[in-house]
């Protein structure tokens, strides 16, 4: 809901000359994919009074701590087409919330028009059903078209309700927008000869609701933008708060070309197993995740993974998954973890040795003897009374009732390992030529 501010609108002789006009032909598009660094924001000591007609801005010596890429895709092409239509989504994170509670997949969706350019909502999904949540008061980022000395009010207000009602997080307030000067400006990235700047003052108020009270919790944002119609992003972001008329940078962004870094406050992966060896569909391993800052999904691969499986209720999502293995040999353990900073990973190659068993791992051979062993047609055992044949996976072959006298024809067996189980639980390996 726009209002505009009496007294703002002024005319500059200045403005006649060179300056630009922003519309939504300058915002994101369906398709875009836009890359853009951050720096420290300490030390960052610009002169943010340098306003005006012409002016000449110079962040040169901005040194990129890490990237990340903006990716806007449109509606349809997100899982929350049904709440969605026409919007251009942006996913802002893989997962957020602990478990029971976890949310993933988020999307926030944006429109634009003649008049302006707008947050509507976000999309997310809960135990795997997309859902949203709407603004009631939509976000009117910016108004068109743009254009120095401009200025104007609009408020915001959106609503989430956790699943389960168990509390509603509220963010409502107003955004007040003011072009404050043209010129050019210097970026690592390259020479801009014509932008605007735009600051920006967020009042707002975010609530946590529950059946017991309402948390307020007043929070105010200064942000400097210098919009260029070479870009559909700002060419240079600057957040941070203001006192007395001091302002102070809390993060920086500008466009930029791909640098191969990282964003530094996305998070480092680790993590510890209880044990690296067992036998097959009989040892349980318990893996344990640890991110550093914090991780908000993780994402375990397990190779071969057609030979892993995830039991206790935990899947390859779980910090702390449960696995057991349905074949023999050497796995990979990685783990990868995000947060809405980026993300981490680590693999520990051939972690994990599992060998052949089944059932109880009482052997004792001593006590039982097999011959000739590797066999070709003919098997031995010393032994009377009922045993079973497993294959190296746990498959029962054969149940009979042996005579230490005879043999046993094993000709139509498969080439491979087997295990012979005694009626005392003894258990000896065998091989099938």
């Amino acid at each position: 809901m726009k209002k505009l501010i009496p007294g703002i609108l002024l005319f500059s002789v200045g403005s006649a000359f060179s300056q630009i006009t922003i519309n939504q032909n300058h915002m994101p598009l369906a398709g875009d994919t836009i890359r853009y660094s951050t720096a420290s924001a300490l030390g960052f000591n610009a002169d943010v009074n340098n306003k005006g007609t012409n002016r000449t801005w110079d962040f040169s010596t901005l040194t990129a701590s890490g990237q990340d890429i903006y990716n806007y895709v449109a509606a349809n092409r997100t899982p929350y087409v049904l709440y969605f239509f026409g919007q251009i989504g942006l996913k802002t994170t893989d997962s957020i919330g602990i478990n029971p509670i976890v949310l993933k997949n988020i999307y926030s969706f944006y429109t634009k028009s003649s008049t302006v350019f707008k947050a509507e909502g976000i999309g997310y999904s809960y135990q795997g059903i997309p859902l949203s949540a709407k603004n009631i008061d939509d976000d009117e980022i910016y108004q068109f078209p743009l254009n120095f000395n401009d200025s104007d009010v609009s408020s915001f207000n959106f609503r989430f309700a956790i699943p389960g009602n168990i509390f509603t997080y509220v963010q409502a307030g107003k955004r007040t927008n003011i072009v404050d000067g043209w010129g050019s400006i210097v970026t690592p990235y390259k020479t801009y000869s014509s932008v605007l700047r735009v600051k920006t003052i967020l009042d707002q108020t975010d609530s946590l609701i529950t059946q017991f009270a309402k948390i307020p919790v007043p929070r105010r944002q200064v942000i400097y933008k210098w919009l260029s119609t070479e870009e559909r992003i700002p060419v240079l972001e600057v957040t941070g708060t203001e006192t007395a008329g001091v302002f102070t940078a809390t993060q920086i962004r500008y466009r930029d070309k791909f640098l191969g870094l990282a964003n530094p406050l996305a998070p480092s992966a680790g993590f510890s197993v209880n044990k690296t060896s067992g036998y097959v569909n009989a040892d349980t391993f318990n893996l344990r995740g640890r991110a550093t800052p914090f991780a908000s999904s993780w994402n375990w691969q397990i190779t071969p993974t057609a030979d892993v499986q995830y039991v206790g209720g935990t899947t390859k999502n779980s910090q702390n998954p449960r696995v057991v293995f349905k074949q023999r040999g050497l796995f990979n353990v990685s783990l990868t973890v995000s947060s809405p900073f980026g993300s981490g990973d680590t693999t520990a190659a051939g972690l994990i040795n599992i060998d052949f068993g089944v059932g109880l791992y009482n052997t004792s051979p001593a006590s039982v003897l097999v011959y000739p062993n590797p066999a070709n047609d003919i098997l031995y055992i010393n032994y009377h009374g009922p045993l079973q044949i497993f294959s190296a996976t746990g498959q029962l072959i054969a149940s009979l009732d042996h005579d230490a006298s005879k043999s046993i024809d094993i000709s139509g067996y498969q080439s491979g390992l087997y295990i012979l189980k005694t009626g005392n639980n003894s258990m000896v390996r065998f091989m099938k030529m």
